[in-house]
Order: C-alpha cells, then sequence, then structure tokens
C-alpha cells in the first residue's frame, strides 16, 4: 500500500513539473507591492551589448538601389524597410562559444523562481523578467537554426519555435506564445498595450532586440522608446496617396490587447506617432494590414546601400564592422566601441560572467532569506479534529 502511495505521489509530482498552462496559475497572477526586490540582468546586458547593433530612429528612407557596401551583404526584396530595424551579429555569434552565453542565460532565468517565488516581485519586475525571458530565449533558438535569411516559417510553420514548449519555468512548461500571449498580454496588456514592442522575433518586421536587458525601474520607458522606433518607421505603418493606412503584419499578434482593433489600434498609432503622421493616421480613410518584412535582422542578412554621404551615424558604424574594422567609427564621427572581429576576444570573460552570475546581490539575497522566512512562519498549520457526535 506504502509503495502504491510513494509511486501516485511521485506520479503526481512529475506530472505537475511538466504542467501546462491553461490559465494564469497564482505563482504568475499575483504580485506584491514591495519592490525592494530587484531583479539584476548585468550578464544579459554585457552579451546584447557587444551583439546588437542599435542603428536609430528610422528616417523612413527606402533603398534606392541594388550595390552593396560588401561582397558578403544579400539583396533585400523589401526596399521600404531593408534599412530599418537594430542588427544582431548572428554569424560571428553562432561561430563563437558566445553563443552558449544566451543558453546559460535562459537556464539561469527558468531557474529564477527557485530563489524567489515570481509573485514576489513587483508588476515590474515580474513584466522585465518574461520580456528577458522571451528574447533570451528567441536569440538562442535563431542562433541554433542559423544560417537563416527568412523567419516566416520558423515561426508559423509545422515547426513553429513559438509553439515549442522548450521553456520550465516554477513547474509549468511553457512555449514562446504562451509567455507572450498567455502570460505578459493576459496579464499587463489589457490596460497596457505597449508591452506588444517588448517581443523580439528575428526578423525586421518584429519590434526591436534592444542593446541592453529590460529592467524592472524602466521597464515601460524601454518599452515606449521600443514603441515610438516602430510607429514611426516604414515597417510600423506607412500612408499612402494621404488617404490609406497601412500597418505592420505584427499587430495582428496583439489583437487580443484592443477591444475594436482597428478603431483602437488607430487611436494607438496616431498617439505614438511623430510630426505630421499624426493627422494622416487620424484622417486616413483605408486601413489595412499589409506591412511584412520576414528578413532576418543578421547584420550580412539584408543588403543596405548607403551613398556617398554615409560617413557618421548607425550606417557608419555599420560600415565599419562589415569592414571588420577593430575600433567602429561611432555617431560622431570618432572610433571607439568594438567590432564583430573582436567578439572571441571578450568571449572567455563574457562566459565567465554568465557561468557565475546570480541574479541577486548579497543584500537582496539577505531580503529574500528574511521574506520566506516570514511565509513560512504566517502560513502555520492547519490541524482537522473530528467533531464530536453530539454537537
Amino acid at each position: 500500500m506504502i509503495k502504491q502511495l510513494l509511486l501516485i505521489t511521485f506520479t503526481f509530482c512529475s506530472l505537475s513539473a511538466f504542467a501546462k498552462i491553461d490559465k494564469l496559475p497564482e505563482e504568475f497572477s499575483d504580485f506584491s507591492l514591495n519592490r525592494d526586490i530587484k531583479v539584476s540582468y548585468e550578464d544579459l546586458d554585457a552579451l546584447l551589448e557587444i551583439t546588437v547593433l542599435d542603428m536609430g530612429m528610422s528616417d523612413r528612407s527606402s533603398r534606392k538601389s541594388q550595390s552593396s557596401i560588401g561582397t558578403r551583404m544579400k539583396s533585400h526584396k523589401n526596399n521600404d524597410t531593408a534599412l530599418e530595424a537594430n542588427r544582431f551579429l548572428f554569424e560571428s555569434v553562432s561561430q563563437s562559444e558566445i553563443k552558449d552565453g544566451f543558453h546559460k542565460i535562459r537556464i539561469s532565468l527558468e531557474k529564477l523562481p527557485d530563489e524567489v517565488s515570481l509573485n514576489e516581485l513587483s508588476l515590474d519586475e515580474q513584466l522585465a523578467y518574461w520580456l528577458n525571458l522571451y528574447n533570451t530565449a528567441m536569440v538562442e533558438k535563431l542562433i541554433e537554426h542559423y544560417p537563416i535569411r527568412d523567419t516566416e516559417d520558423l515561426l508559423f510553420g509545422d515547426d513553429s519555435i513559438l509553439e515549442e514548449e522548450f521553456l520550465t519555468v516554477a513547474g509549468y512548461k511553457l512555449s514562446l506564445n504562451d509567455i507572450q500571449q498567455k502570460i505578459v498580454f493576459e496579464k499587463f496588456g489589457k490596460k497596457k498595450p505597449i508591452v506588444m514592442y517588448g517581443f523580439y522575433q528575428g526578423n525586421i518586421g518584429s519590434p526591436n532586440l534592444r542593446n541592453e536587458a529590460y529592467k524592472g525601474s524602466k521597464v515601460y520607458h524601454q518599452l515606449v522608446d521600443n514603441g515610438e522606433e516602430f510607429v514611426n518607421s516604414n515597417r510600423g505603418m506607412q500612408i499612402k496617396r494621404k488617404n490609406r493606412l497601412y500597418v505592420s503584419k505584427y499587430y495582428e499578434q496583439a489583437k487580443p490587447l484592443f477591444d475594436d482593433f482597428e478603431a483602437d489600434l488607430r487611436e494607438h498609432l496616431e498617439d505614438y506617432a511623430e510630426g505630421s503622421m499624426k493627422s494622416d493616421v487620424k484622417y486616413a480613410k483605408r486601413f489595412e494590414v499589409d506591412i511584412e518584412d520576414w528578413s532576418i535582422t543578421d547584420l550580412y542578412g539584408t543588403e543596405r546601400s548607403f551613398g556617398a554621404t554615409a560617413s557618421t551615424n548607425p550606417a557608419a558604424m555599420l560600415n565599419a564592422v562589415v569592414s571588420n574594422s577593430a575600433a567602429p567609427v561611432a555617431s560622431d564621427g570618432s572610433s571607439s566601441g568594438m567590432g564583430a572581429v573582436n567578439i572571441n576576444f571578450i568571449n572567455d570573460s563574457i562566459m565567465m560572467r554568465t557561468m557565475n552570475f546570480g541574479r541577486f546581490s548579497p543584500e537582496m539575497l539577505e531580503k529574500i532569506k528574511k521574506l520566506n522566512l516570514k511565509r513560512q512562519d504566517n502560513s502555520g498549520s492547519v490541524e482537522i479534529k473530528d467533531l464530536d457526535s453530539n454537537n
């Protein structure tokens, strides 16, 4: 009998350890008003800083010719969006052990609830956590499938990486879609649709991958920055013939965030549009979800043509790295930073930091310890006694 009970208990625990998420469990739905506990992402910051090229705000310019700044650059079929979106050094990273850093950070983030329950974190800290986990896992999967040029089948095909349940958080098996749709959109997005700009999906047509991790202390500022960049780019929305509004197909993923999709999205776009685009959005007579660009944001995954004046700003940075410069040109024209050619030189230090990194400082760990002890004291125990039959 004891063996049977043990077997049943073991089976139950095994199943619960790999439970699927149908609705938000308490571990994900609750939150704390205490903002003392802050999660650190210094390791992720270090990786993103050296692997992501921030291309700045779009000027809505289109590619004018098929000429290339380097023989390794490939042509791009969408001239309107070819010059947009941050770039990731997929080729260099995929050939370096740095790729293991994203895997190790992803595993580390999955284990965070072992140190402190997610519902003990504030809402902002939770949001930053889910966005960092999603984007780190997304980059890991893209590196795993590299080299690729078009991400559409990878994201939405029969073997979609968005549907693959390869993440485990607090005993729940999760897919990337679970994090986006069932957790972040459900918990945070109903009142703040700006959260949709936190999900990088590897292609030019998606929101940017930032060159820094999301932080609880400034997560909404970071999201607004991403949102403003996306809306005011050709891949976010375009006005044609002054009365036709075309928007990105990425917004189809965000439909659950808008009660009236067209009207509410149009209002959202008007809020974030700059200059004359505000009135153009408001008075456009036609609304079409039509813009798409599935080209991977690999530095060498698209062609860019800069012309004779391309000596500063993001264009110069890109040109310097493509030319294997050890000191790319900064936005002010000076030499600074680290080119792709140097990526292996910092591999050992990055990997060591990743392996030894903790999400909490010693002071923060002490707070968590006291919090756990307080919870144990408050939980107490419940003793069930038989009621007297005379009562």
